[in-house]
């Protein structure tokens, strides 16, 4: 599947409309969690603390300081590295008490290896003129590291709502949910993940893999999770023969399996829609950048992938494949996974982009297919022969290609990377996808180096090929 749509152009972060007594101050946070180093550098817009309640200005009571919010963040940091979750949940009140536990246990199941706590940036200032106590929102970035899956940290953004009743009572984290938006979209506030979806969650271990799903899902994620890991060890060897190595690339993967659609369409998605007929995704993660405010795609990096897969599909239902259907996602999704680190695309608005589409699903699928002539066949012959082909390369929107069907652009891209692959050789493959992701507006150099072609000429030799094996 695409592994998802590039940030959009930088625009204004939302303030969210938070209803009642929460002050139009949002205070941008940074949560990680088992890592090393101390606090960042603090940096911060208009005045140097959060609001205050009390009388007129000058006689107002300062009840939320920078320094309070450091603390929250702080503690529950300390707390789930130390494993206490008693001091992890001290602050949180009413129903986010009941979420957060569920949350603290699920976090604590998950292999991370990387932690910071600063307060970024505050927007505003507001007081309390009546004297009754302050509430401020405040969205906090969850800033981690998976080991082996991330090459660089990267963020879920949550909004928390803080309330201090008076100088005698502690603050209190009354309510918490995902960020309002993030890169001007609340797509990308890359919330739930599901350690937030699920009450229990479920996680399967292996060398370079890392299964999740619902507790209640377990027997089938466990029956799948030994083929995910094979194809975890398929797709590193193959990258470590043909592949750059020495890149900064993810040595495992973390795949969340769920069979319920709607579930599924909403991980990692609070502001998309369902596409409606993907069997799985290599959601791309932005690498969390501490001097950003989330609002510019300027110098974006990723850090790595999230992989999900609908388990309701005959992939993994059918009683005489299902075996060769894992294998064949898996292997997928994770080539996606593996070079989506290596992306330099142009995210600004009005750039160009990363690499076409018809490389990155054509790699993936070359991948997945790779000494499987049986899956080969099925997909050419069932595709590429029963349809009209007008010789021309996959669009950059596979569902955008009329009369194309979306089935058919995956099987062209899968054979412009097989016939580099068998005219070039495979490592040149692998060198053209690299250099693709690398440097993508440079599709003629790359095309010249891989098979000594430009891309005129690629497509009507490509074209060609596509005829001679349908």
């Amino acid at each position: 599947m695409p592994q998802g749509p590039p940030p959009p152009p930088p625009g204004k972060q939302g303030g969210g409309g938070l209803k009642g007594a929460v002050i139009g101050v949002v205070v941008l946070a940074v949560l990680a969690v088992f890592g090393l180093g101390g606090l960042a550098v603090f940096r911060a817009v208009g005045s140097d603390s959060l609001p205050s309640a009390a009388g007129g200005d000058e006689q107002a009571q300062e009840l939320l300081s920078q320094q309070d919010i450091k603390s929250l963040l702080h503690g529950r940091t300390d707390a789930l590295k130390s494993g206490d979750e008693d001091a992890y949940l001290s602050v949180f009140a009413g129903k986010a008490k009941t979420t957060q536990e569920k949350l603290y246990r699920n976090l604590r199941k998950i292999p991370f290896t990387q932690a910071e706590f600063s307060v970024l940036s505050q927007e505003g200032s507001g007081r309390d003129e009546f004297g009754d106590g302050v509430s401020v929102a405040v969205d906090v970035a969850f800033v981690h590291r998976i080991k082996n899956v991330d090459v660089r940290p990267i963020a879920e953004w949550y909004r928390w709502v803080v309330k201090r009743e008076s100088a005698d009572a502690e603050p209190e984290i009354t309510s918490v949910g995902p960020a309002p938006t993030m890169y001007g979209s609340g797509t990308f506030v890359y919330y739930p993940a599901p350690w937030d979806l699920y009450d229990d969650m479920y996680v399967k271990s292996g060398a370079h893999s890392i299964v999740i799903a619902d507790k209640k899902n377990a027997s089938n994620a466990a029956r799948y999770a030994p083929y995910m890991e094979q194809a975890a060890d398929y797709d590193l060897d193959l990258w470590k023969q043909l592949g750059q190595p020495q890149t900064d690339t993810p040595k495992g993967f973390m795949l969340v399996l769920e069979p319920d659609r709607k579930k599924y369409a909403k991980l990692w998605n609070s502001g998309g829609e369902d596409v409606g007929w993907d069997a799985g995704q290599a959601v791309p993660m932005p690498a969390f950048d501490e001097s950003s405010s989330g609002d510019s795609t300027d110098g974006l990096q990723w850090g790595g992938s999230r992989i999900k897969m609908d388990t309701s599909t005959s992939r993994f239902t059918s009683a005489s494949y299902w075996q060769m259907g894992v294998t064949d996602i898996s292997r997928h999704e994770m080539a996606h996974a593996l070079v989506e680190p290596l992306d330099h695309g142009d995210y600004t608005f009005g750039g160009a982009g990363g690499a076409k589409n018809w490389i990155v699903e054509g790699f993936a699928n070359y991948v997945a297919y790779r000494g499987n002539s049986t899956l080969s066949s099925a997909r050419i012959g069932s595709t590429v022969t029963g349809e009209e082909f007008d010789g021309t390369l996959p669009e950059d929107d596979f569902g955008d290609q009329a009369p194309r069907s979306i089935s058919m652009n995956y099987t062209l891209s899968y054979l412009a990377i097989r016939y580099i692959a068998e005219k070039g050789g495979e490592k040149a493959a692998f060198d053209f996808v690299v250099d693709n992701y690398e440097k993508p507006k440079q599709l003629d150099t790359s095309l010249q180096t891989a098979v000594g072609m430009n891309t005129t000429q690629f497509q009507s030799a490509w074209a060609a090929y596509v005829r001679s094996v349908s």
